[in-house]
């Protein structure tokens, strides 16, 4: 039996305004770099979402930042810092090698020359990225933009990485990094037969087929590259034609029918070329020409685009932005969006924005999902109803924890891909999940006068919780992550089963490892037990053992009623 924790939130000043965003920044960062690539998401593991951040550009040699998150306030001045200086430009976030720890890929974009530098891997061992760079591709290029995704679906992040330079007239390939259980290639097991310079990526399965396709952003050309039964072709079975160059590529649902849809950012910084949003309509697996929407057509520079849910309507919006043009947000009214922003801010000259992303930085409107999927015996890859994920807990098959060896998964996008497919079954599969219900806006800033931005959301929660079906078990663990000591309680709240005399056989609490091995069974002595109890775990076995640092599932069983919670130990 499940339960599911249902939320019915209030909120002060919804009717304020469609897009609960404030007129200027919320924070700006004090650092002077030229700041492209950005995405936000809990590196350090404590619960809070960083800012994380690919610098340089063409511009100038930096080097790649994180601003921490301390409890709900970025910090200024980044304390993380890469070893490694140069012209980075966009970056993405995914646990390459299963660990339970987001890693960092950076691409590097070079300065006026062919080939100049390697795309990068940035590893977490679970007290944040090491800051020189685990991994580097053999190969040298001029890169703008990479993504991860599970090409072959056997559970583990691949690396796609664009190359090439429109601006410079520099032609490579696009080509694939494969990753063979945590362990990535250096060189590339794919290239496309398409040399033109391409500027934008990403993953996602437009024909829900099951299998994540490539979609690739050029000047004058917007290409699929088909993934065929996990064999992706080489040559771009569809393409159309493009008045801009494509910068920026967002995947979303924005008609909520069940297929993903486009969004890019065409910029017209280049002789003839036009400026504007674009949003591709995905109608049964096809992207419809022309776009069914075309904003900002008044513009010279767009340069970034994003789907997000900014006011909790269930229906994404998008940001977009532009060089030395304002931030936006277009509205998404029952499935149409609005070509007029409902929101936007103008930073001047000072405003070059190069990526718009959305996420929770304060934790204020946090919202955890059990969402419950069936298997059929055959599909590996699903996507989660909400995106971008603050953080993905566990899944579960028929009751039973995956490993996390055994998946992997995008936060940005949503879809998750299991290495083995799940047994068919209704509602058989349980994915356990946070996404914020309003969540901030995060801007990158090239300009490195400025700083980069966050904008946050204004919507005042007035009464955070009435619950309509709770929970049967409360389990929390405190600290987390933890070194040296960690308590664990637990709580139980269903009527049903609220008996002080709980029977010892019916109550298990233990800990597993990412194996889905047992390495603490707590086996609790008394005969009966409280409704409102703890425990704590000094991060050692059943034999005293001190384990070594990683991430853990507490698992609580009473009856057929099971809750989990992770907890990362520190050393």
């Amino acid at each position: 039996m499940k339960f599911g924790v249902f939320v019915l939130l209030f909120y002060a000043g919804i009717c304020m305004a469609v897009i609960p965003l404030p007129g200027s920044p919320s924070w700006t960062s004090s650092d002077t770099d030229y700041s492209t690539g950005g995405a936000l998401y809990d590196i350090t593991m404590d619960g809070w979402i960083d800012y994380c951040t690919g610098n340089g550009n063409d511009m100038a040699i930096n080097t790649n930042a994180i601003y921490i998150n301390q409890n709900g306030t970025l910090e200024t001045n980044a304390s993380w810092r890469s070893n490694e200086a140069g012209y980075f430009s966009h970056i993405y976030i995914g646990d390459i090698d299963n660990d339970g720890y987001s890693d960092m890929a950076v691409a590097y974009l070079g300065f006026g020359a062919a080939n100049q530098g390697p795309t990068s891997i940035y590893r977490n061992t679970g007290n944040g990225l090491d800051q020189t760079a685990w991994w580097i591709s053999a190969d040298q290029y001029n890169s703008f933009d990479c993504a991860f995704g599970d090409v072959d679906l056997d559970g583990d992040l691949d690396l796609a990485v664009v190359a090439g330079d429109a601006y410079s007239g520099l032609e490579s390939p696009t080509r694939i990094y494969r990753n063979n259980s945590g362990t990535m290639e250096t060189t590339p097991y794919w290239t496309s037969t398409d040399s033109s310079p391409g500027d934008a990526c990403r993953w996602v399965d437009l024909d829900n087929d099951g299998y994540l396709d490539l979609v690739v952003g050029y000047r004058h050309k917007l290409s699929v590259f088909t993934n065929v039964n996990g064999a992706l072709e080489q040559t771009a079975s569809w393409s159309t034609s493009e008045q801009g160059w494509i910068l920026r590529i967002a995947v979303g649902d924005y008609n909520n029918d069940g297929y993903k849809d486009i969004a890019v950012a065409s910029n017209g910084q280049l002789g003839g070329d036009e400026s504007q949003i674009e949003v591709y309509k995905n109608e049964n697996g096809i992207l419809q020409t022309p776009p069914e929407y075309i904003m900002l057509t008044s513009t010279n520079y767009c340069s970034c685009v994003e789907w997000g849910d900014a006011n909790n309507d269930g229906w994404i919006d998008l940001a977009a932005g532009g060089w030395w043009e304002p931030v936006v947000v277009f509205e998404n009214i029952n499935g149409t969006i609005n070509t007029t922003p409902a929101w936007s801010w103008s930073g001047g000259s000072g405003l070059v924005c190069e990526t718009v992303m959305w996420g929770d930085v304060r934790n204020h409107a946090l919202t955890t999902v059990y969402e419950q999927k069936s298997g059929d015996g055959t599909r590996k890859l699903f996507y989660l109803d909400h995106h971008p994920i603050q953080e993905l807990a566990h899944i579960s098959i028929d009751d039973s924890i995956v490993p996390l060896s055994e998946f992997t998964y995008d936060p940005l996008t949503g879809w998750v891909s299991l290495a083995d497919p799940p047994p068919s079954g209704i509602n058989n599969i349980e994915f356990t999940y946070t996404y914020s219900q309003y969540p901030d806006l995060g801007v990158t800033n090239w300009n490195a006068s400025n700083g980069n931005y966050l904008f946050s959301n204004t919507t005042g929660i007035e009464e955070h919780e009435i619950v309509r079906h709770e929970a049967a078990l409360r389990l929390d663990v405190f600290p987390n992550p933890f070194s040296k000591l960690t308590k664990i309680k637990w709580q139980i709240k269903d009527i049903e089963i609220q008996d002080v005399r709980c029977k010892m056989q019916d109550f298990t609490l233990g800990i597993y490892d990412v194996t889905g091995r047992m390495v603490k069974d707590f086996n609790l002595a008394s005969s009966i037990l409280s409704l409102a109890s703890a425990v704590s775990w000094s991060g050692t076995d059943d034999y005293g053992k001190r384990l070594g640092a990683g991430v853990y599932l507490v698992e609580l069983r009473v009856g057929d009623q099971i809750m989990h919670e992770k907890v990362v130990l520190a050393r």
